[in-house]
């Protein structure tokens, strides 16, 4: 059966059911805005910008964001219209702003609270001004109503241009690409997203792109008195629609920006000048949501009180570590300001640190310890290095964040973003100071401890004051007074899911008066406040836990996911720096060393009893009289005694180091029983590395192992052999004895030596 054409469908009935050509004119007059080509191509262009707009919708990226439909109905129409009348382009154009603002206030004003349209213009202004202040004076701004102020006049200017751009100049790339390209930062940033109006945007724009390009040759026929059918349009619209439904299917099965390697890396690249200082404003849109995957902490100069989060399972770092004797905090950065909306680092300095230089962090002060981390960054974190403890050394350039001085470091930062797949190593300053040590500390703080980390705003001084003096009444130190108020905060329960602090409310006086549960961030940040309030130099921290859950199994690896997001409050203490505390209930309490103190008994009098460490009735002590214990050890003297005993104590020692040492065989030799020696002696060099703490991972080749090796032991030579050798071995069809050849056991010995010293922390 034949297919009927257009022309036939529309052509009047007459003997021919075919049109033959003509050259069809333009109507004038007011038909002109009623013309069916152009009503068929605004339709599309419609299309186009309803399917951007959905995309925001999905991506809800405000709550209280009004509907953009009809601002930008109402700026395609304007377009559309304008584009007909014959005055000046300039004229047209600032016709339209005035109408256009007009019409994107009237759509602010309808969510903002208020009885009439005067209070809610009260109400729009009084916000904004708040918001140019923070702008402008330094801050972090909470409110939605900012974000929305910029979104709805966008939207119609968006509209309005694009309709400009179709049915005024004639050029349909100038819709398309700013469209195209708000979309596509859209879905990328919000990957969960359904892709539908992608589709609806592609299979729009490639019928629109095929109706002007024929609109265009058209006029030009006329112009050349060219006949063509009247109706060729809808022919031509009837085959793209066909070849726009096969763009669809192909955009529909090929891999989102996030399933494609280097399509995602591409994409990053071209949108990474825009991201970077979208970072930079942030803190002006707090109340902006973020991807599903988005870090609760950005890493940024600033720590904003978010209300509800949630904590994904994303994972953010694998970081491989020494053993630890605790939970121990991967810590990023430092913040000192606070403001009623959040935390702020103020005016810092940065000085260029070079692979594997020193900090000053821990220069001059007293009981403090160095941990080493391996860090595999998933992209995510920017060029944050972590530590565990205060930085003190990366084994890349970097740039070191402080303030007033070198040993008060607040952050460092790689030189350039960290990628997928980047590994760095740190080295951090812990405090293993005792309680009593601290209790002892004192208070005589540096001067830039007591101008920059006890400031608070006066407001929240008051109120704070008063609970922290309660909390801390019976307390003589700072110690105690830190334990005490964090003994306080963790009966406040854990809660995400809570409103965000009222409009005009400090954040912490809420939290502590009226709202009294939150997660880290809050608890925190509340211990920080009340430390202030009492004098107390304090900052906020923020980084990640190293959890039990998140260690690999008979490792010292963790895979670092954001559900161990982590802040924590920071205390100083003269001669000892900054001590870490943690006042959230949901992770345990730090754990500090107590030395060992005995306790005096009263005798019968109410004398003191010299302290004793409980020895005194063991068989063979010495009693006042100088007699001998219930069990005597012979005639001998008592130096005789104390020979048998420390002989025996070195016996005891002695089998202790003999099972030891033969334990230690036994794992060396294990399973290596008539194992070819270039594989026993690989195999032997991975239980070495991994006794250590620099195993390999399961997916590294040997040449793969022994390179990162070698970037981790200095001065580890040869390892590149073994592994050349344990490959052949493995792989080549030589005799054993060809393929270890001369000089092998020595390059043995030398790797053995090495991994032997840094297994022992020997240089």
């Amino acid at each position: 059966m034949r297919q009927a054409s257009w022309n036939e469908m529309f052509a009047p009935r007459r003997e021919s059911l075919v049109l033959t050509p003509d050259i069809p004119q333009e109507p004038q007059g007011w038909r002109r805005f009623f013309w069916w080509e152009d009503v068929l191509s605004f339709l599309l262009l419609s299309l186009i910008l309803f399917a951007v707009v959905d995309s925001v919708y999905r991506a809800g990226w405000v709550a209280e964001m009004p509907s953009l439909y009809p601002i930008t109905f109402f700026g395609l129409l304007m377009g559309a219209m304008l584009a007909r009348v014959r005055w000046p382009e300039v004229a047209i154009h600032l016709l339209a702003l005035p109408l256009g603002a007009a019409a994107a206030l009237s759509t602010i004003l309808s969510i903002v609270p208020g009885a009439t349209p005067w209070a809610r213009y009260d109400e729009l202004h009084e916000r904004m001004g708040a918001w140019f202040n923070i702008a402008f004076n330094g801050g972090i701004s909470s409110d939605d109503l900012p974000f929305i102020v910029l979104v709805v006049p966008l939207a119609w200017l968006a509209a309005y241009l694009s309709s400009c751009a179709v049915f005024r100049w004639r050029n349909v790339w100038l819709a398309l690409i700013p469209a195209g390209f708000l979309l596509l930062s859209n879905v990328s940033y919000f990957s969960d997203q359904f892709s539908f109006s992608v589709l609806v945007f592609l299979f729009a724009g490639a019928l629109l792109v095929t109706r002007l390009h024929l609109i265009s040759r058209s006029k030009a026929w006329r112009e050349e008195d060219t006949p063509y059918p009247p109706f060729l349009s809808l022919s031509v619209l009837h085959v793209t629609f066909w070849l726009a439904i096969v763009l669809m299917v192909v955009a529909w099965i090929m891999p989102q920006a996030g399933e494609s390697g280097p399509l995602g890396a591409a994409w990053d690249n071209a949108t990474a000048p825009i991201s970077a200082r979208a970072e930079r404003l942030s803190r002006l849109f707090v109340a902006v949501r973020g991807p599903q995957d988005a870090l609760v902490h950005r890493y940024d100069n600033f720590v904003p009180f978010q209300g509800a989060i949630e904590l994904p399972e994303t994972l953010v770092l694998d970081v491989v570590t020494e053993p630890l004797d605790q939970r121990r905090y991967l810590r990023a950065k430092s913040f000192e300001i606070y403001t009623p909306t959040g935390w702020r680092q103020g005016a810092r300095r940065d000085i260029e640190l070079e692979a594997d230089e020193i900090t000053r962090v821990d220069d001059d002060l007293s009981a403090r310890t160095t941990v080493s981390a391996w860090i595999t960054s998933e992209g995510k974190t920017g060029d944050t290095a972590f530590s565990i403890g205060q930085p003190r050394r990366v084994d890349e350039p970097a740039t070191a964040l402080w303030m007033s001085g070198l040993e008060n470091v607040t952050g460092v930062n790689l030189t350039g973003s960290l990628r997928d797949g980047s590994t760095f190593q740190t080295t951090g300053s812990l405090s293993v100071a005792t309680v009593e040590e601290l209790r002892s500390a004192g208070n005589d703080y540096p001067a830039v401890m007591q101008l920059t980390y006890r400031e608070l705003p006066v407001n929240v001084f008051i109120d704070v004051r008063r609970l922290a003096l309660g909390l801390t009444a019976a307390d003589t130190n700072a110690y105690d007074a830190a334990a005490s108020i964090e003994d306080y905060l963790r009966t406040f329960p854990i809660d995400l899911d809570i409103p965000q602090t009222p409009r005009g409310l400090d954040t912490i006086t809420y939290f502590l008066f009226e709202l009294q549960r939150g997660y880290f961030d809050y608890h925190a940040s509340a211990m920080v406040v009340i430390l202030r309030s009492i004098d107390i130099p304090a900052r906020l921290a923020v980084g990640y836990v190293l959890q039990p859950e998140e260690r690999q199994p008979n490792t010292n690896r963790y895979r670092v996911t954001e559900q161990s997001a982590f802040a924590w409050p920071e205390v100083y203490f003269p001669g000892f720096g900054w001590i870490e505390f943690n006042p959230t209930p949901s992770q345990p309490r730090i754990q500090r060393f107590e030395p060992i103190i005995a306790t005096a008994a009263d005798d019968e009098d109410g004398e003191d009893v010299p302290a004793t460490l409980g020895l005194e009735n063991l068989p063979g002590q010495i009693g006042a009289e100088g007699d001998a214990g219930a069990l005597a050890l012979g005639t001998g003297s008592s130096s005789n005694r104390n020979r048998w005993i420390l002989l025996g104590v070195l016996a005891g020692l002695g089998a202790i180091l003999m099972t030891g040492a033969g334990w230690g065989r036994y794992l060396w030799v294990r399973g290596l029983a008539g194992v070819p020696e270039a594989a026993q002696r690989w195999e032997q060099t991975i239980r070495l590395a991994s006794w250590s703490g620099n195993g390999p991972d399961p997916a590294q080749t040997p040449h793969e192992f022994a390179a990162k090796l070698g970037e981790r032991v200095g001065g580890l030579d040869g390892v590149d052999v073994l592994a050349d050798r344990y490959v052949q071995q493995q792989f080549s069809q030589e005799t054993a004895a060809a393929q270890e050849g001369a000089g092998f056991t020595d390059t043995w010995q030398r790797v053995r030596n090495r991994l032997l010293r840094k297994l022992l922390r020997l240089k």
